[in-house]
């Protein structure tokens, strides 16, 4: 056993929050281990499978095998996971789409350990307690952990860049060379998913930038020519320890993003790309209808605010009201020699840069934006530190002051335990939330917009089309009840409004999938953009979350209305719609 690994050990039987922290983290295990299984293919799932299968080809075929650069524009993207997931498949009991589920779901939890840790860092294990479980608890992040492959694992990893950034903050002006090569390894493997991972070059920089800016020179001295020099040597003397870095992020890039080095300026044409895209794809933001590339400039920042938790965004605020007090405890003093900040106010500044910087770029630069929050996912973990960082701060700060002082003893309770308490009852409440949402956590909304059943067809609610699944369940099992009274046996046509492999998974043999919608016995289809109004027919099955229906079930072969077809059927099936 390492001295490390003793340590945290002794740290775990010590300190209550680093118990109740490696408590949570495997109670999520065991979650992910029960319930993998029960989570829909997503719209993109496929293709990305068979990109995955497609560059390990290339690699097999001794690189003259280059489908996996012209297939769709998926060449844009790494496939450090797709390819991972592909070499999986044979190695486990499962098929290939649950194989994905449980790596991407492994992974998010990986990424709750990660901000568990940064939060414990800059705040101490209670702070690094509240940001993982503030993180576990939101909707987006665990419902997405299951089938948001491409989205998740990008966000652990640039979580897990920030972390190596804060620790490297510590250290300068002299990096530990193990912290320098474990970021150019983690920015390499985030490249080798997206090429967003590029925002770290620009934090790194502004973490160098701040270091020394913020110091202060020998005697006080703060401007000059002289100072000038000195900083300037000072950042010429980071980058250059930075370096051994380069080689190791561009190699992993390669290896996992072989277009990228087919070229020397592909990267940036991909980011080139991805600030234009110009797709035919609607997103819903209020009820109104826009565009991808038509979107408000404040679409994120909307969606961001109403897709989180409350307590989160709380919190997270409260985070960022502390940063200017942590700033000034760790402000140098006149001293002899070079001075530099020092605690964790420049930790607490790289978080807050991660999670405002992208929201306040998308809005400035008017980029594209659809399907909510999906592909800012990254942002989660440094605001769910924010928030674990400023609920610690709240905590503290009510631990000086107590209610009810009786004048004999001069006791009385302190408001600390009484916001311990209500802050347990706020993410007790979270987890229930969530509990009757499985298996759809991700279409979780606060209540600014009255949750799920507000946000229903004004907001990008099922738009993986996760429900499909159990509709197909339940159109099943009434099927199976109408052959057991009239004894007759046959299959059935369905229509679906949504990627055929999500109904063909789970569809038994007497269900067949088909294109040609009019000639179709049964219609299932999401109520993302209206999807079930495109055929007339009487509901027999509805799935429902939160109050809000997130998916029909049509019966073609008889319209009628549809109140008296959906009580029809409950009365027949003998088992509730909704599953527990």
């Amino acid at each position: 056993m390492t001295g490390r690994l003793r340590s945290a050990m002794r740290r775990l039987r010590c300190d209550p929050w680093h118990a109740a922290a490696g408590a949570g983290l495997l109670a999520l295990l065991l979650l992910v281990a029960m319930t993998f299984r029960h989570y829909g293919i997503s719209n993109d799932e496929e293709v990305q499978h068979v990109y995955g299968a497609k560059l390990i080809d290339w690699y097999r075929s001794g690189f003259t095998d280059d489908a996996a650069f012209s297939y769709k524009n998926l060449f844009l993207y790494g496939g450090l996971f797709d390819m991972a997931a592909v070499a999986l498949v044979p190695l486990l009991p499962f098929d290939p789409y649950e194989t994905r589920h449980l790596l991407c779901a492994l992974v998010g939890v990986a990424g709750i350990a990660v901000a568990w840790g940064l939060g414990r860092r800059l705040g101490g294990p209670r702070a690094g307690f509240l940001a993982g479980a503030l993180l576990a608890l939101c909707g987006p992040w665990y419902g997405g952990m299951f089938n948001h492959t491409k989205d998740v694992p990008f966000a652990v990893l640039m979580a897990a860049a920030l972390a190596l950034l804060v620790r490297l903050s510590g250290q300068l002006p002299r990096p530990r060379q193990g912290t320098v090569l474990g970021l150019g390894a983690i920015v390499g493997l985030a490249l080798g998913i997206r090429v967003g991972a590029l925002l770290v070059a620009g934090y790194t920089v502004a973490m160098i930038a701040g270091w020394v800016l913020a110091g202060r020179m020998p005697g006080g001295i703060r401007g000059g020519l002289h100072g000038a020099a000195g900083r300037l040597r000072r950042c010429g003397g980071i980058l250059l320890r930075l370096l051994p870095a380069l080689p190791v992020a561009y190699g992993l890039m390669a290896a996992f993003w072989p277009w990228a080095v087919l070229e020397p300026l592909n990267p940036l044409r991909a980011l080139a790309d991805f600030s234009h895209f110009h797709y035919p794809i609607r997103t819903t933001l209020g009820g109104a209808e826009y565009w991808m590339y038509e979107v408000p400039r404040g679409y994120l920042a909307w969606y961001l605010a109403i897709k989180l938790p409350l307590v989160m965004l709380a919190g997270a605020l409260l985070g960022l009201l502390a940063l200017p007090s942590a700033l000034r405890r760790g402000r140098p003093k006149e001293g002899d020699g070079w001075a530099h900040p020092s605690g964790p106010g420049m930790g607490l500044a790289l978080v807050a840069l991660a999670a405002l910087f992208p929201v306040l770029w998308f809005t400035v630069t008017h980029a594209p934006g659809y399907t909510a929050i999906r592909h800012f996912l990254f942002v989660l973990p440094p605001l769910a530190v924010l928030g674990g960082l400023g609920l610690d701060r709240l905590l503290v700060r009510a631990g000086a002051w107590r209610i009810g002082v009786s004048q004999r003893s001069g006791r009385g309770l302190s408001l600390a335990a009484v916001a311990s308490f209500a802050l347990a009852l706020l993410l007790v409440r979270e987890g229930a939330e969530l509990e009757a949402l499985h298996p759809d956590e991700y279409v979780y909304f606060n209540e600014l917009v009255g949750g799920v059943a507000g946000a229903a067809r004004r907001y990008d609610v099922d738009y993986w089309a996760n429900s499909v699944p159990e509709a197909v369940e339940d159109l099943s099992e009434l099927i199976a009840d109408e052959e057991a009274r009239s004894h007759r046996h046959r299959t059935y046509s369905v229509a679906v409004c949504a990627e055929p492999i999500s109904f063909e998974k789970v569809a038994p043999a007497n269900l067949r999938w088909v294109g040609d919608w009019t000639r179709a016995d049964f219609f299932i289809a999401p109520t993302q953009e209206n999807c079930d109004e495109l055929m007339e027919g009487a509901v027999v099955a509805e799935v429902e979350r939160g109050g809000a229906v997130l998916a029909v079930v049509k019966d073609l072969r008889k319209p009628g209305n549809p109140g008296e077809s959906i009580e029809m059927a409950r009365l027949h099936s003998g088992r509730r719609h909704l599953r527990p």
